[in-house]
């Protein structure tokens, strides 16, 4: 026998049912992420036989589905030259450059620069890249000095740089394009050369020039190459056909557009 108590507890039950069902189709319709960043980002900065390198990776999210392309470059630590009077010597940090391929898009950089001014006190990294300048100042060379620093120090410095180096690169995206090469080689329609700099930023406490290792503009070449597996060449050479890629556009308006045809 179907109570009142039970009809209310069906009508219940089926309006929760109910209420759990709804949306399920609006979830399993919501795009999966679709994402391009074809400037590295470091992992880790480490001492490798005496010589620092950056280690990182470039990666594209399409539909869920990522594509990850390692990177490695050298990193150098000097003093500047003509250093003013203070108590932290300027110090140059160099970063080789960057050559990678990410599904036909191949990008090739200048060699980048990050010239550092740090103030005694004004934070853990300053203070341990003051101390690194005066033992370079000393005639240290770079691992020389590096080993003086204990295990915690040395671990505070790497992660530290590979901080610095990631905020300094997030600037590439900001490139602007400034020349379109048409490029009749088998399999390449062009070649866009984009400059970025010299900036002076404020990154960690640190006052940062950054730039091309010769007081310029970092360059940034990408070469739209084309044929099975180079997705974003393909794409890229679509919208350079159309006559949708301009002179004045930024990095991240070129992959912004790519990233449009692929999400149409």
């Amino acid at each position: 026998m179907t109570t009142i108590t039970n009809k209310f507890v069906s009508i219940g039950t089926a309006i929760a049912l109910l209420s759990m069902t709804i949306g399920v189709p609006q979830a399993l319709s919501v795009p999966k992420p679709t994402n391009i960043h074809i400037v590295p980002t470091i992992t880790s900065v480490a001492l490798v036989n005496g010589q620092l390198v950056a280690t990182g990776t470039a990666t594209a999210t399409i539909h869920g589905r990522t594509t990850t392309v390692p990177f490695s470059a050298p990193v150098d630590i000097a003093l500047a030259p003509n250093q003013p009077p203070g108590i932290c010597p300027v110090l140059d940090l160099s970063l080789g450059p960057i050559n990678l391929n990410l599904l036909g898009l191949v990008v090739q950089t200048s060699p980048i620069c990050l010239t550092i001014t740090a103030t005694p006190g004004g934070g853990l990294l300053g203070d341990l890249l003051c101390s690194l300048g005066n033992l370079l100042n000393q005639g240290f060379t770079l691992p020389q000095a590096l080993a003086t620093f204990t295990p915690d120090q040395l671990n505070a410095l790497l992660g530290g740089l590979t901080d610095l180096l990631n905020q300094s690169l997030a600037n590439l995206y900001q490139a602007v394009l400034t020349l379109i090469t048409p490029d009749g080689r088998h399999h390449t329609c062009a070649i866009l050369h984009l400059e970025l700099g010299p900036l002076n930023l404020t990154l960690l406490g640190l006052n940062v020039v950054l730039d091309n290792c010769t007081n310029g503009a970092i360059t940034i070449d990408i070469t739209a190459v084309t044929g099975h597996g180079n997705l974003l060449g393909n794409l890229l050479c679509e919208l350079l056909g159309g006559g949708l890629i301009n002179l004045g556009a930024t990095l991240q308006d070129i992959l912004d557009q790519i990233i449009g045809l692929l999400t149409q």
